[in-house]
């Protein structure tokens, strides 16, 4: 019988014999591999020309599909080095393609978008802005090229007419923010701008998103539609910017300032009611300014004594 330390001994001498199996078949390994590279006459990257010591300083082989030429370590990092130099000016031709594949459906997507705003304001003819109801309004657009539409949306007086909102529509791009910057540089005095920018999802980045969905300005509202999604973002928390999404948003019916104050209504004895504070919280104001914004109003009748107003019908 097999005594403990004799035991104890096997298993010594088993571990022993395990760790000199692996080690040589390590080294077999590496000898195959040294020999498979020496075959395909390797020992210079494919990329950089670089002559390759050992194979820790291999990185991966070329990405085009099919080919086998190694790349070294150095230049597999750059994702744009992990071509061998056969195949490189197809990875560049395929992105510069890529490129204008993208530009051009970006294109595409605000010319498109261009039109549907123009024809929208055309047909329901927007009649307020961030002071309340303009009245009758005409429409003209004072600039129709791509990268720089836009359209003014007039107070129409007996002999004169007056602007109130001014419509620029741009493709998103990198400049984004320094763009929306140089428009704020330059805001007239009763005139307040919308701004839209267009995309699709491989253009718009979340840098492009979080700017839309943060922005703050009581003279300037801004979209961003990724029109390929359907979505269009943009602050909710800037009352005039949520009721214009309804004008600037495809999916959603455009409101004119009867819907804007029938939206803030409460019906009392078959009546609506609009006072101050709710249309000052729906459209983000002070209810002081609000109450100076509903008692210019036509259609609406002051409640004597109070801050509401009676919606005519």
């Amino acid at each position: 019988m097999t005594s403990e330390k004799g035991l104890r001994d096997e298993i010594e001498l088993a571990r022993k014999h395990l760790e000199e199996d692996i080690h040589k078949k390590e080294l077999e390994a590496e000898e195959k591999l040294d020999d498979l590279l020496s075959r395909k006459r390797m020992e210079f990257c494919s990329r950089c020309g670089k002559k390759i010591d050992s194979r820790m300083d291999w990185g991966g082989e070329c990405l085009h599909e099919g080919c086998d030429q190694l790349i070294c370590h150095e230049c597999w990092v750059s994702e744009e080095k992990r071509f061998c130099r056969k195949h490189i000016k197809d990875y560049v031709k395929k992105e510069e393609e890529t490129v204008e594949t993208i530009e051009g459906e970006i294109k595409n997507l605000t010319l498109n978008y261009m039109n549907f705003i123009k024809e929208r304001f055309r047909k329901f003819e927007l009649d307020w802005n961030h002071e309340g109801l303009i009245g009758k309004t005409k429409i003209k657009v004072k600039k129709k090229g791509y990268r720089d539409f836009e359209m003014i949306v007039y107070k129409s007086g007996f002999l004169s007419k007056k602007p109130k909102v001014r419509v620029l529509v741009r493709p998103v791009s990198k400049g984004m923010e320094n763009e929306v910057n140089g428009v704020l540089e330059d805001i007239g005095e009763a005139v307040y701008i919308v701004m839209v920018f267009i995309g699709n999802s491989g253009s718009i980045s979340q840098k492009d998103v979080k700017f839309a969905e943060a922005f703050s300005n009581n003279r300037v509202s801004l979209f961003l539609g990724d029109l390929e999604s359907g979505k269009i973002y943009f602050n909710p928390k800037e009352g005039v910017t949520k009721n214009y999404s309804s004008w600037f948003d495809p999916t959603k019916v455009p409101m004119r300032f009867w819907d804007l104050l029938k939206s803030v209504s409460e019906s009392v004895s078959g009546r609506k009611i609009v006072s101050s504070e709710r249309f000052g919280e729906g459209f983000g104001i002070t209810k002081e300014e609000a109450g100076r914004i509903l008692r210019g109003s036509e259609l609406l009748e002051e409640i004597e004594g109070t801050d509401s107003f009676i919606l005519r019908e």
